[in-house]
């Protein structure tokens, strides 16, 4: 390494670290960009699987481009190398995105390791690396991505047939098919392993949340927008009382959301502690159904499996559960579900120091990151670095929840990398057509 050269590396090489590696890569000859990520491939992650099992994007090709001065670079890509015609509406293979990622940082230093510690090291940042290697680098930028879930309090972890992450390699392979299967939780990862399982021959999904509310869909073609009128002091209060007002008067809530997209960050920054918590209770729940949708076409065919009797879906808390031959006796809502396997949808906590990031739970521990408002994600400063570090450690993605509420999405996270490449003195890359 050259003496005086500059070195920044990228914990994690998911969507976020990818993102963050590409707009910091390529900038300067006096600065080294390094990617630390034990998988083979940048970009994927848990997200964007190579395997294209039919699973679609939850968004539109238009608003997945990796720059944000350039909507149209994802479509115009699937356009060059994809099989079908693309246009910018159009709801691609979620395997599509991940090869485009990868196709983008080929260039990446690549370290395949996994960071399990960092340690200042005379003004710089020593890396632990689960090879037993080490790094020193100048600046780090946390990407982890989200945490994988926990299991709700009541259950834990009840055994071999009970899959703690679904997308790990082969985890839903060899569930019994001639039993039910339990799906804890009936948000998007629910819904794609329900259309998982019913392709591997399962007759029978129960899936299961408080409120039992599954993702709404997109509408085939864009909705009009919705003007969010202007509220110098927004409060709870105030932003419920607009959206009730304005779903009921259009008849849907997935526009009034829509109208929040583009604002929520400010919105949620401007709000008092209070008010916050009011929101995360009142209706987190019922505005993530409407905010993550589904595509029309992923909509149609879990319909058909409701219609069918595919796939059931249960509203209620979960209390406990009994082992029993063959499977498991799950108290849902006052109600028993016997059960072959349970599968864990719940999606990453979100109190932060629940995470099962080992990396990020050792930081937590000594005090070398602190909890974000509410323990939603880490505490970051409005530039992404972490207080307390002297600008070596510096955030990407979904653990800036806690002052960003809108960091789980694409365009938010694209934003987020191309504020850390300025932040930190980088010009964009320059893009090929």
């Amino acid at each position: 390494m050259a003496r005086g050269r500059e070195v920044i590396a990228v914990v994690g090489g998911g969507a976020s670290g990818a993102l963050a590696a590409l707009h910091l890569t390529g900038a300067s000859t006096r600065t080294r960009v390094l990617v630390i990520e034990p998988d083979g491939v940048l970009g994927r992650g848990v997200a964007y699987p190579d395997t294209d099992r039919g699973h679609l994007l939850n968004t539109r090709a238009g608003a997945m481009s990796a720059f944000g001065d350039d909507p149209g670079h994802f479509a115009r890509w699937c356009r060059a190398t994809q099989p079908r015609a693309v246009d910018e509406l159009a709801f691609v293979p979620r395997s599509w995105f991940g090869t485009y990622l990868s196709s983008l940082t080929g260039s990446v230093d690549h370290v395949r390791a996994t960071a399990v510690d960092l340690v200042p090291h005379r003004g710089r940042t020593l890396i632990r690396l689960s090879t037993g290697g080490r790094i020193t680098a100048d600046r780090v930028v946390l990407a982890p991505g989200a945490s994988p879930p926990a299991w709700p309090a009541p259950l834990g972890d009840g055994g071999a047939r009970w899959v703690t992450d679904p997308w790990a390699p082969g985890a839903l392979d060899g569930l019994p098919t001639d039993r039910p299967v339990l799906l804890l939780g009936t948000g998007l990862t629910a819904v794609d392993v329900a259309l998982e399982l019913r392709r591997a021959g399962h007759g029978r999904i129960v899936a299961t949340s408080r409120h039992g509310l599954l993702p709404l869909a997109h509408p085939e073609a864009p909705f009009a927008a919705v003007t969010l009128p202007p509220a110098p002091t927004p409060t709870a209060r105030s932003l419920l009382g607009w959206a009730h007002a304005t779903a009921s008067e259009i008849g849907d809530w997935r526009p009034v959301v829509d109208a929040l997209r583009g604002q929520t960050d400010q919105l949620w920054g401007s709000l008092s502690p209070a008010d916050r918590r009011r929101l995360l209770r009142l209706v987190r729940r019922r505005f993530e159904v409407a905010r993550h949708r589904m595509a029309p076409a992923v909509h149609a065919r879990v319909e058909a499996l409701v219609d069918q009797g595919h796939l059931v879906v249960r509203p209620g808390a979960i209390t406990g559960y009994d082992v029993v031959q063959g499977g498991y006796d799950v108290a849902v809502a006052g109600r028993r579900e016997r059960v072959g396997a349970v599968v864990n949808c719940t999606g990453p906590p979100l109190d932060v120091r629940t995470s099962r990031h080992p990396l990020i739970r050792l930081l937590l521990a000594r005090g070398v990151v602190r909890p974000g408002p509410l323990n939603l994600g880490l505490r970051a400063g409005a530039d992404g670095s972490l207080p307390g570090t002297g600008g070596a450690l510096w955030l990407v993605g979904a653990l800036r929840r806690g002052d960003r509420w809108e960091t789980t999405a694409i365009p938010e996270i694209r934003a987020q990398a191309e504020d850390l490449a300025h932040a930190l003195g980088h010009r964009q890359p320059v893009l090929s057509a």
